[in-house]
């Protein structure tokens, strides 16, 4: 018998410990507030994607996944690591003509395929860049003229051109570059809308590049070096190309059932402020988005202690959002199609700690993304605070990933403040009591919207963001609209 209760013994001490918890208000706040202390503490430097400071925070994060008993989405490892290559300005880029100096992210952008180089040289208008026999100021004879100068390039489809098929590898605006190169530009402005060639354009994260400087330019920035004939150009970029590691962190609450939710946020943040006034200080982004990040380990902690029978739960922790929603896009992206049919919902938590700071409001974006949320909800009681519904899912966060590739999505916060995006994101500025309050709603409006069948998907139009340089949106997301 002794030996028996020995072996007993030893084998319960070879099985995993894992933590009871209550589920009170008081002690869903003391585990947030546990978790947003250490994410936004200063020892995490700020968890800049591909950082030391955002190791730091993966780690953490797996280890309170591992004490709820949520297991690895894939393998033994929560990780899924993706590679970003992209541009790393040196200095800002510089166009000017005459004196005038043009203003770098507004008047103009540097293209992805650009060179590291400066250049001083005339320029020649050269139309639509098209080397094709008949099309005007696009004739051979035009092309032939352009060596050591810099071109102006008209990215709009010629009418005559925009229905034949066999013009398709002419118009990319690649090609159309390629055709300057290759009869000695010395460098390439680009101006209007290249339609659906845009993304191309500002999409640093691929590695092709050109010999010469090529930038995009306003109309207006045009007109001003069409009115200085035979002035020279002055065109200098300074890209310096990178590679990095990002993580996201993914676990797994498998019931064995026909559906998955998938419950997620951003752990990262920014790092140390730019901003000289603040003296190296770090952005340790309480709000955005360490509320976001403990409110989705509580979910997990919440759905792992009450099995559902007609859904999984997938725990995803996206890496740089700040970058420009990277992780949630790669996660889509590399995805099976098969897993991503199985989805019934994402519910994304991003900035949920400030409820007060403009009243008593929680925003549930991508309101439309479901005919059914309008009833959810209605009928799901929020007492501590008044839901104002967005119907469109905006470009600005995790979930617009997977509500573009057909998801119906719940994206809640509590919206910005002054202290976003600043070293005044602290800990102790966070409503803990309205954290817990969102937190138990979100668990009534999920367990309501998993009970029945696998929730509709709606889309719904979306908010035009009209920037006449499409690519600055590359730096605008992360710098100052994601929320």
């Amino acid at each position: 018998m002794r030996i028996l209760l020995l072996t007993l013994l030893a084998c319960m001490l070879d099985l995993p410990s894992f933590a009871q918890f209550s589920f009170s208000d008081s002690a869903v706040t003391r585990r947030i507030r546990h978790d947003i202390f250490v994410l936004a503490s200063d020892s995490l430097e700020g968890r800049e994607a591909g950082t030391e400071g955002e190791c730091k925070a993966y780690n953490y994060i797996i280890g309170r996944l591992q004490e709820a008993d949520v297991r690895p989405w894939s393998g033994t490892s929560y990780l899924q690591p993706f590679i970003r290559e992209f541009i790393k300005f040196s200095k800002p880029a510089s166009l000017s003509i005459a004196g005038k100096q043009f203003a770098w992210r507004y008047d103009f952008g540097l293209c992805s395929c650009s060179a590291n180089d400066s250049v001083t040289a005339g320029w020649i208008d050269c139309g639509y860049g098209l080397s094709v026999p008949g099309s005007g100021p696009d004739s051979n004879t035009g092309l032939r003229e352009i060596e050591g100068k810099i071109v102006l390039i008209n990215l709009e489809t010629p009418g005559k051109f925009s229905k034949e098929p066999e013009m398709e590898a002419e118009l990319i605006p690649a090609a159309r570059i390629a055709a300057a190169v290759k009869r000695g530009a010395s460098g390439v402005l680009l101006y209007n809308d290249p339609g659906k060639y845009k993304r191309v354009l500002f999409d640093f994260s691929g590695s092709d590049t050109v010999t010469i400087p090529v930038i995009y330019v306003t109309s207006e920035v045009i007109s001003s070096i069409r009115n200085q004939p035979g002035q020279p150009v002055t065109m200098e970029a300074y890209p310096g190309r990178e590679r990095k590691t990002y993580h996201n962190v993914v676990g797994y609450i498998d019931n064995s059932a026909p559906y998955t939710i998938i419950l997620g946020g951003h752990y990262d943040h920014l790092g140390k402020s730019e901003n000289p006034k603040d003296k190296g200080a770090y952005c340790v982004g309480a709000d955005d988005n360490a509320s976001g990040t403990a409110g989705i380990l509580e979910l997990a902690r919440y759905f792992k202690t009450h099995p559902d029978p007609a859904n999984n739960y997938m725990v995803i922790l996206f890496s740089a959002e700040e970058e420009g929603l990277w992780g949630s896009e790669y996660f889509v992206k590399k995805a099976n199609p098969s897993f991503m049919d199985s989805v019934n919902f994402m519910v994304n938590f991003d900035m949920i700690g400030r409820l007060g700071c403009q009243g008593l409001v929680v925003t549930a974006e991508a309101a439309g993304s479901s005919p059914c949320w309008s009833k959810l909800y209605r009928e799901v009681k929020h007492p501590a605070f008044h839901l104002q519904k967005v119907a469109s899912s905006l470009p600005f966060s995790d979930q617009d990933a997977f509500y573009k590739s057909g998801i119906p999505v719940l994206y809640l916060n509590t919206g910005l403040h002054s202290r976003y995006h600043t070293p005044a994101d602290l800990p102790w500025t966070l409503n803990y009591t309205g954290m817990t309050d969102i937190i138990k709603y979100t668990e009534e409006l999920v367990c309501k919207a998993g009970s029945g069948e696998k929730i509709p998907y709606r889309k719904v139009p979306g908010i035009l963001l009209d920037f006449e340089m499409a690519g600055f949106i590359l730096d605008y997301i992360g710098d100052g609209l994601s929320f």
